[in-house]
């Protein structure tokens, strides 16, 4: 900082800030830099976050006097500032908002941690061994778990439908060996492109489901259309030469559509809607208008 002193502790990228099981003196506040956090275990170390500018991390083990219970690294250069307890109630004295703060972050952490063990609870079922996603979907039961989530939390949520263009085609003309590298390669365009947070599963041979959490019509269909783009630029080969694959894709938005049946309805109605006009696209349903009674 220019004309003062710096404040917290500097970490060159790559340096260890604390070891999983090292005991909790202190909870961090990024200044500067990016932090990645790895939980170690007998498989190999799990990538678990990366944390930015203004991310706390390490309070949990502070606050509940436990060890670390994942290994915090520097990505690039970075200061942190560190605050034990009396530091950090010193803090809380000198600047109250300080506790809303750190309140709102530890619920948007709660909040990501909530869909990655329901997410990780649904993969306990089946997984497909050619996506790595979670099987067969039992959507019925899952999207009315959900509607009634979104209902309680007053949030909007998209839930859309993908289908692999002409796949009785691809595989007649190229096989099942090929057809399982276009879903494959699929799946890793929907992981990259969709958020931790959202839930993703393939539902039947060339189908897929997308649960998209807080989005609107516009910001729904512009994620699904950036899959579609990237799986439309993909190059596939086979023995009779490369080829490219599209997909159709349907979405509807609760609460548009009130009910888990409804938007299942809805999805399923404009991807019909876009595989009658061609394919390669993405439809969004249209709002339900409710009638009236006389």
């Amino acid at each position: 900082m220019k004309g003062g002193r710096e404040l917290g502790s500097h970490f060159e990228p790559g340096e260890i800030i604390f070891r999983q099981g090292d005991p909790a003196r202190c909870m961090y506040v990024i200044q500067k830099g990016r932090v990645e956090i790895v939980m170690e275990s007998e498989f190999g170390p799990r990538h678990l976050n990366s944390l930015k500018d203004g991310d706390i991390f390490g309070e949990i083990s502070l606050f509940a006097e436990k060890a670390r219970i994942a290994t915090a690294r520097a990505i690039t250069e970075v200061r942190a500032l560190q605050l034990d307890e009396r530091t950090f109630l010193s803090r809380l004295h000198q600047d109250p908002s300080m506790a809303f703060r750190l309140i709102r972050k530890l619920a948007q952490r709660i909040h990501e941690q909530d869909h990655e063990l329901m997410r990780d609870h649904a993969d306990e079922v089946e997984i497909c061994p050619v996506t790595g996603f979670t099987s067969y979907i039992d959507l019925a039961t899952f999207l009315e778990t959900e509607v009634k989530r979104a209902r309680r939390l007053k949030q909007s949520m998209a839930f859309a439908i993908l289908v692999v263009d002409d796949h009785a085609g691809i595989v007649e003309k190229h096989g099942e060996v090929v057809v399982e590298e276009v879903l494959r390669r699929l799946s890793e365009v929907i992981r990259d492109h969709v958020r931790r947070t959202d839930v993703a599963g393939r539902f039947g041979a060339d189908r897929y489901g997308i649960l998209l959490y807080e989005a609107d019509g516009a910001s729904s269909v512009h994620v699904c259309e950036k899959v579609r783009a990237a799986f439309a630029a993909l190059a596939f080969e086979s023995p009779g030469g490369s080829f490219h694959a599209t997909l159709t894709c349907g979405v509807a938005i609760f609460p548009e559509h009130q009910q888990s049946t409804l938007l299942n309805q809805a999805a399923y109605r404009a991807l019909m809607k876009g595989m009658a006009r061609g394919g390669d696209g993405v439809m969004l349903a249209e709002p339900r208008v409710e009638r009236s009674r006389a």
